[in-house]
C-alpha cells in the first residue's frame, strides 16, 4: 500500500516537475490580436451628462482593431510583451439622448496606432496532471488554464475626422475648430500622446488533449483592458466654442461647419462666458477587447545524446 501510494505521488509530482525545467525553453510567443475598441471622450456616449470612463459606454460607437505581438517569459510568474496596433475609433453626438450633447451634432472617427509594452504577473498558472489513465491515480488529465493582470506604456498616433452633410469625411486638425492659432484660443495639438494600458487577460493552452498535441505551441487568450491617454483631442473636442464668424473669417467655411454643425455659436467675446464645447478637465481613453492566438517558440535541448 506504502508503495502504491508513493508511485501516485511521484506520478503527480512528475508533470509538474518537468514543466518547470522546460519553461525556459519556451520563453517566447509570437501574438496576434484581432478584438473590438470603444472610446470614451467628449463626444456621443450614455444617455446622460458626461460622464468618466466605463459610465459611458456606447456600445453603439464599438469599432476594430488588430494587433501584433511579441512576449517573453521573464521568471515563473513574470512575463513582457511588446504589441503594435491599429485601432479605428468613432463617436457621434446623434447616439446619445442626453439633450445637451446631442445638440452639438458633433461626429468623429480616427484611425489609430500604438506602440506599448507591458509587464504580465501570472495568478493562475498553466498547470498539467499525469499524461495517463493509471489505475488508483485521481486527477484530471491535462488543464490549461492562466489569468493575468497586466500594466505598461506606450503612445498613439491619432487623426481625427469629421463627417459633413453629404457624407464626406475630412481632417478636423487643419481646420482648427476651437480657434487654435487665434487670439485667445487653445493651442495647436499635436496627433501623438503617451498611453498607459492596464487589464485582465485569460488564456488556454490549445495542445491539452490527445487529439490537439500537435498544437501544443500554440494558445489562445481574451484580454481586457483600458487605455488611459494624456491628450483629450482625440475626438478633436476639448475646451470651448471660439465662435464660427471668427473662424471663417480666419480658416474658411469648412473650418467654420466642423466647429458648430449646430450654428449655435456664431460670435465669442474674449471676456464674457465661453460656451462649453468639451470637458477640458477629463482626457480621453479607450477600450479594447482581444481574442489573441499565441504561437510558442521552443528551444532545442543542447547536449542530448547521440545513438
Amino acid at each position: 500500500m506504502r508503495q502504491v501510494l508513493l508511485i501516485s505521488i511521484l506520478l503527480l509530482l512528475i508533470p509538474s516537475f518537468f514543466q518547470a525545467q522546460t519553461w525556459k525553453r519556451q520563453r517566447t510567443e509570437y501574438v496576434f490580436a484581432l478584438g473590438a475598441t470603444n472610446f470614451l471622450g467628449d463626444l456621443g456616449g450614455a444617455d446622460q451628462i458626461g460622464t468618466n470612463g466605463l459610465r459611458d459606454f456606447e456600445p453603439s460607437a464599438t469599432r476594430f482593431g488588430v494587433g501584433l505581438g511579441y512576449r517573453y517569459q521573464l521568471g515563473r510568474d513574470w512575463y513582457v510583451k511588446g504589441s503594435g496596433y491599429y485601432l479605428r475609433f468613432s463617436g457621434d453626438d446623434a447616439l446619445t439622448k442626453e439633450p445637451s450633447r446631442a445638440a452639438r451634432q458633433l461626429n468623429f472617427r480616427s484611425h489609430v496606432v500604438e506602440l506599448s509594452a507591458q509587464l504580465e504577473y501570472m495568478l493562475i498558472k498553466q498547470k498539467s496532471g499525469h499524461l495517463y489513465k493509471l489505475r488508483g491515480v485521481r486527477g484530471k488529465s491535462w488543464f490549461r488554464f492562466e489569468v493575468y493582470l497586466f500594466g505598461g506604456v506606450g503612445g498613439i498616433w491619432f487623426d481625427p475626422q469629421g463627417q459633413d452633410q453629404r457624407g464626406d469625411w475630412h481632417r478636423l486638425k487643419p481646420l482648427h475648430t476651437e480657434g487654435q492659432g487665434l487670439e485667445g484660443g487653445p493651442k495647436q495639438y499635436n496627433g501623438f500622446s503617451l498611453v498607459i494600458p492596464y487589464g485582465i487577460g485569460i488564456k488556454r493552452n490549445l495542445g491539452g488533449s490527445a487529439r490537439m498535441r500537435n498544437f501544443s505551441q500554440w494558445s489562445i487568450s481574451l484580454e481586457l483592458s483600458m487605455r488611459k491617454t494624456f491628450t483629450d483631442y482625440i475626438d478633436d473636442v476639448s475646451t470651448y466654442y471660439y465662435g464660427t464668424d471668427q473662424i471663417r473669417e480666419a480658416y474658411g467655411d469648412k473650418a467654420a461647419y466642423f466647429a458648430d454643425p449646430s450654428g449655435r455659436v456664431t460670435d465669442h467675446t474674449l471676456y464674457g462666458d465661453l460656451q462649453q464645447r468639451g470637458d477640458k478637465s477629463d482626457n480621453d481613453s479607450y477600450m479594447m477587447g482581444m481574442i489573441t492566438v499565441n504561437y510558442k517558440i521552443s528551444k532545442r535541448r543542447r547536449n542530448l545524446p547521440k545513438f
